[in-house]
């Protein structure tokens, strides 16, 4: 004999076939991201505005930094495109474009970059009260192509 509330079905008159379909859609909700899923967008709504203002910012202060501070000819014509900040904001990968006159190839301004990396933080550090200033990577733009890109704030209309 089945109890009160259950049919042959299943419990209160929900087919098998509608439990399954539930339990596939619980399970596609909490699977893990694969393959190009996985990257981060430019401003993901959990993480706030926070990252995204630092990240702005970050850029705008190197820029201004190889602008007047680094006297390595090997950055001269080097813009920093964009920052990607990690989660927990300790790593920053700083994504590089060098403008046609320079006369520089692209794995030599990382090598400048990249021994510049402690200046670069430090100075962060001195301009951004922070804890902590994120340990930072460089890695040169290929979308660029030889041209460097303002952001609309710099672009007069």
């Amino acid at each position: 004999m089945s109890k009160p509330h259950e049919t042959s079905d299943g419990p209160r008159g929900v087919s098998r076939r509608e439990r399954e379909h539930v339990k596939d859609d619980r399970a596609r909700a909490h699977a893990r991201p694969r393959g190009r899923e996985r990257t981060r967008p430019r401003a993901e709504p959990h993480l706030g505005g926070r990252a995204v203002r630092l990240e702005e910012l970050y850029r705008k202060e190197l820029n201004s930094l190889l602008d007047g501070e680094i006297g390595d000819a090997r950055l001269d014509g080097a813009r920093v495109n964009r920052i990607e900040l990690s989660r927990d904001g300790s790593r920053a990968r700083v994504w590089f474009a060098m403008n046609d006159a320079a006369r520089v190839n692209h794995a030599e301004a990382a090598r400048a970059f990249e021994r510049a990396a402690g200046f670069f933080r430090r100075r962060l550090s001195d301009a951004v009260p922070l804890k902590r200033s994120p340990e930072l990577s460089f890695r040169h733009d290929p979308v660029s192509n030889g041209t460097v890109a303002l952001p609309p704030e710099d672009i007069d209309s």
